[in-house]
């Protein structure tokens, strides 16, 4: 039971590795479906979750099924709630458990006083578990604290972590987030040269981190070597599904707003491409992050049927006002910026941009393409070009504004280029 729930936590669970007629196995199959914020997964766990009956798990675990069941039919809220309250009196493995996955509900929902919170608690808690579940413990909460401006903290809570358990990936994001916001280029580079699994296709977060070397290149106007990454790293998906899809679509869309129009028509291809792969979702939408990211393809790609689609299902999913103030506003400036009305774009965005937290899920710096986004359409409406968005997005680096994250805080531009051509990666 321990190494199950340590492993998922660490991302490196197999569910094929357990049995679902086991009421504790399926909890943490149906779990981990969730989290990916996918339509077909979450009915998948509902199925599991419904047959399970409450009685054959242990009393620490009913809690838990409960709020999965209730993320898996949609009610975030209402599983976050469960979840938080269920934390306080958590002791050991499902301490660990419960706090992964308000953890992760915080995360979808772009709830960072949230991940704050459950950090905080799930840190309290550590005595009572494992030294391994300590260190990773202490990975979600470096994470929190990176996202809510707590640099040194962060760094602390992240180095404590790897100090525990050398291979955890989600504390060295965090810990090369932090470096990179602070602009220590050469120690974000040392510390993602130092990680000893490397970055082989069976590696969590693989594409994510390519994805940050990538946004790295980009603030240091490296454009060629960024698209590069692209081709090499970042689409060579190891799953079905939108998760590595949407770090694609940030990457291109960064690179649009910067590249001119010699770039952009080298792009028209990959964009085809990635709405194809995006048609699948659109049958299927389920999260209001991954519908963004999906509207991207299909408006750089003309398909505005999916984007209709898309849009016509977040309005029939979320909440009025949420839509009209948010989700709406977005779509809409996405489609404007894809058509270069940059005047609709910039006006759209702003009105989204207007209110303090998205609550749209993502990292702040994954929100950050939102901003961007109206930065480059206002930078286009005064006549500026590229280059000058270019250096514009360089003099960013590692700093802050009152309402986005910077330029510099995406890159992790240490893995190097001998990495870039595979030398000293795994399967690379």
């Amino acid at each position: 039971m321990e190494n199950i729930v340590e492993d998922l936590v660490a991302l490196r669970l197999d569910p094929r590795t357990l049995r679902r007629s086991d009421p504790f196995h399926g909890l943490v199959v149906a779990a981990e479906g969730v989290t990916n914020m996918e339509a077909e997964r979450c009915r998948e766990a509902i199925e599991i979750l419904e047959a399970i009956a409450p009685s054959t798990l242990d009393p620490e675990f009913r809690t838990i099924r409960d709020a999965v069941l209730s993320w898996a039919r949609g009610d975030l809220l209402s599983a976050r709630e469960m979840l938080a309250s269920s934390l306080r009196n958590s002791r050991g493995v499902p301490a660990l458990l419960t706090g992964f996955l308000a953890h992760m509900v915080d995360f979808s929902l772009g709830d960072n006083e949230g991940l704050l919170e459950t950090g905080r608690v799930l840190n309290d808690l550590r005595p009572t578990m494992s030294r391994r579940a300590t260190g990773l413990s202490d990975g979600l909460f470096a994470f929190a604290l990176e996202e809510c401006g707590h640099y040194s903290d962060a760094i602390s809570a992240a180095e404590r972590a790897m100090s525990i358990n050398h291979d955890d990936v989600y504390a060295l994001h965090a810990k090369v987030h932090v470096l990179q916001r602070l602009r220590e280029y050469e120690a974000a580079k040392e510390s993602i040269s130092r990680y000893s699994n490397g970055w082989g296709a069976a590696e969590p977060m693989r594409i994510h981190m390519w994805w940050h070397f990538a946004i790295g290149l980009l603030g240091e106007g490296e454009l060629d070597e960024a698209l590069r990454c692209y081709q090499l790293e970042v689409r060579r998906k190891t799953r079905a599904g939108a998760w590595e899809d949407l770090d694609a679509v940030a990457l291109l869309w960064r690179l649009e707003m910067l590249g001119g129009p010699d770039l952009s028509e080298m792009l028209v291809p990959h964009w085809q491409k990635l709405a194809e792969a995006w048609a699948a979702y659109a049958a299927d939408p389920n999260y209001i992050f991954n519908d963004l990211h999906a509207a991207m393809a299909f408006a750089k790609a003309e398909d505005y049927r999916l984007f209709d689609r898309i849009v016509n299902s977040c309005r029939d999913r979320e909440s009025p006002e949420f839509f009209d103030l948010v989700c709406r506003p977005l779509f809409d400036g996405i489609a404007a910026f894809a058509r270069r009305d940059y005047a609709t774009s910039a006006r759209m965005m702003r009105s989204a941009l207007e209110r303090q937290q998205l609550r749209i899920g993502g990292s702040k710096v994954q929100q950050n393409i939102f901003h961007r986004t109206r930065d480059a359409a206002d930078a286009y409406l005064r006549g500026s070009t590229p280059r000058d968005l270019l250096n514009t997005h360089t003099r960013t680096i590692g700093e802050t504004n009152n309402d986005s994250e910077t330029h510099g805080s995406h890159g992790h531009a240490g893995i190097g280029a001998a990495r870039l051509s595979g030398a000293g990666v795994a399967d690379g």
